[in-house]
Formats: structure tokens, C-alpha cells, sequence
């Protein structure tokens, strides 16, 4: 089944939202605004986090390749010197050689100045040859020291993007520790913390926080939401998403459409609480509804369909940095 987009979600929120509460139009409009504000600060914050794995391993191919090329410009820096070494000790074999036909008799003489105009004009080609291997030489020592530096600036700037991805990495699992001691007593009551893909994943159960066919947070529920808004209160670089999730079980109620509208009332139930109750920045906090298309379970069981109906609160560290950096 295709997914309806974000959007046909929100105007469906809105929707609902204008025939049982009658918000006006300006409200409307701000409501929709921040929505999709949010979805593409998400996107472009995903987009980021993938396009810096991929640049990373990319820059590691690269100083693998510079790495080859330099210890290829090396062996042949090596075998120049040999080859000049060689012509070095033929240009003092043909001098020497020279010298004998000095020191021939005359009858040689006439012989020998044609061998020694052959030899000379040989030797002068190897002196050209050797000025041209020494100049070779100087290139590529120049082209090895052109590539070492440049080698060890890619290598510093993928040392400090490693550095920084370390950064976030630690940044995640502390957001982790801090979420799962202010939620200590809600874990053995539907409730879990856990990391995934570089974010914090709050995962509240449907008997944590609604009744059954219900968008009203339970009392039990409210309290864990205001402990967590408690806890994000100092996490001012952290964005929250409230996904809503449902079972594939139809429901079509007087004021509920379908699982899709269920899970959307239930997260903006939240956000409510959150922002409301909780005083988090309303300019953090998005909803989102997942409907019945995302399970963690096959939904052929009782069970397995009361862990799909859950609500996941997705704590996402701010990459600001680290887009900098990928920009320069």
C-alpha cells in the first residue's frame, strides 16, 4: 500500500482539528508552517548524518589511492637514481676511453678522431639524457612532497571529523543515560529507551499512555511525559519527534478516520503535554503519524499487536557542527 505523504497526514490533523475545535485559519496556517519547518530541518539533519558517512569513507578511499601513488613516485624516484648512477659511470668510461685514443699511434689517429667525434656526440646525448632524468627527478620529488601535504591535510581533516563524530556518538549515549535515569520508574511499565541510527529512541507502550480507540493521555502517561520534558529542559540542542504507531486493525469512529488519524491525534496529544504541561520549546517539538505501516511485530498475535501500538519520542542531537564543517 502506498504511504500518504506527511502532508495529506497534517492537512488531515488540521482537518479534524477545524470541525471539532473550529481553529482559525491563522492558526492553521502557523500550525502547518512549523510542521513542515520541522520535517525539513529533519530531513536536511538525515541527509547530512548519511552524507558525512559517505564523505568519510570517501575521503579514506582517497588517502588510501594518495598513499599508492606516493610509494609508486618513490620506487620510480629510486630507479632514476639508479639510472643516473649508471650514466654517471658511463660518462668516466668514455672519458677514460677518450684518454687511450689520445695516446694511440698516428697511423690510429684518423680512426680514432672519427670514434672520438661518435663518442663525444654519445656522450653529449647522455649528458642531455641525464640533465633530463635529473630534471624528471626534481619533478617528482616535488610532485611526493605536493602529495605528502596534501595527503596530511586530508588525513587531519577526516582525524577531526572523526573526532567530532566521536563527539556526537558520546553526546547520543549520554542523552541515552540521561533519558533512562529520569524514566527509571516508567521501564518495567511499557516503557524503553535505546539508541538507533545516532538518535535516542523513547518508546511508551499503548497501556502506558491511552486507553484503548483513545487520543487522551492516561495520568500515568502524563507523568512520564512531564518527567521527560523535565529532562530535556537542559538538552537545548536536541530535537524531539513524536511518532504515533497503531496495530493493522480498521477502526472509523465518529471523530477517528482511520489508524492513520489515531496515530496523528495521539502524537499531538503529546506534543501538547510536552509543550504545554512540560514548557518545552513548541519550536523543538514535532508530530508525526506512522499509522499501522511501520510494526515492530507481524500482527498475527494479540501480543505482537499491542507492541505495534506504541508511541516513539525520537531525541535527535543537532549536527550544526558538523554540516559546518562538511561545508567549508
Amino acid at each position: 500500500m502506498k504511504k500518504p505523504s506527511f502532508n495529506l497526514a497534517l492537512i488531515s490533523i488540521i482537518g479534524v482539528l477545524s470541525l471539532n475545535s473550529c481553529v482559525s485559519e491563522r492558526k492553521y496556517s502557523e500550525l502547518k508552517n512549523q510542521m513542515e519547518d520541522c520535517t525539513n530541518k529533519k530531513e536536511r539533519c538525515e541527509t547530512s548524518y548519511k552524507d558525512l558517512d559517505e564523505r568519510m569513507k570517501t575521503e579514506k578511499e582517497l588517502r588510501e589511492k594518495l598513499a599508492k601513488e606516493v610509494a609508486s613516485l618513490q620506487l620510480d624516484s629510486a630507479e632514476c637514481h639508479l639510472a643516473l648512477d649508471r650514466t654517471k659511470k658511463l660518462y668516466g668510461d668514455l672519458q677514460e676511453l677518450q684518454q687511450r685514443i689520445i695516446t694511440n699511434t698516428r697511423d690510429e689517429q684518423e680512426k680514432t678522431r672519427r670514434d672520438l667525434m661518435e663518442t663525444s656526440e654519445l656522450l653529449k646525448q647522455k649528458e642531455r639524457d641525464m640533465q633530463l632524468k635529473e630534471e624528471a627527478l626534481r619533478n617528482k620529488e616535488t610532485t611526493i612532497q605536493n602529495l605528502q601535504l596534501d595527503l596530511q591535510t586530508r588525513e587531519a581533516r577526516v582525524a577531526e571529523l572523526e573526532k567530532i563524530l566521536r563527539a556526537k556518538d558520546s553526546t547520543v549515549q549520554e542523552l541515552k543515560l540521561a533519558m533512562q535515569k529520569a524514566l527509571f520508574n516508567f521501564q518495567n511499565n511499557g516503557l524503553s529507551v535505546e539508541v538507533r541510527n545516532g538518535k535516542v529512541y523513547v518508546s511508551m507502550e499503548e497501556k502506558l499512555l491511552f486507553k484503548s480507540g483513545s487520543i487522551v493521555v492516561d495520568p500515568k502517561g502524563q507523568a512520564a511525559l512531564l518527567e521527560l520534558a523535565k529532562a530535556l529542559m537542559n538538552q537545548k540542542d536536541v530535537t524531539v519527534l513524536v511518532e504515533g504507531h497503531t496495530d493493522d486493525v480498521p477502526m472509523n469512529t465518529a471523530t477517528i478516520k482511520d489508524n492513520w488519524d489515531l496515530s496523528v491525534l495521539r502524537a499531538t496529544s503529546i506534543v501538547r503535554i510536552l509543550t504545554t504541561d512540560g514548557k518545552l520549546e513548541p519550536t523543538r517539538v514535532m508530530a508525526a503519524g506512522r499509522g499501522e505501516y511501520i510494526p515492530v511485530e507481524n500482527n498475527k498475535t494479540p501480543e505482537a499487536r499491542a507492541k505495534n501500538r506504541r508511541t516513539e519520542i525520537i531525541l535527535t542531537p543537532k549536527l550544526d557542527e558538523l554540516i559546518q564543517i562538511l561545508g567549508n
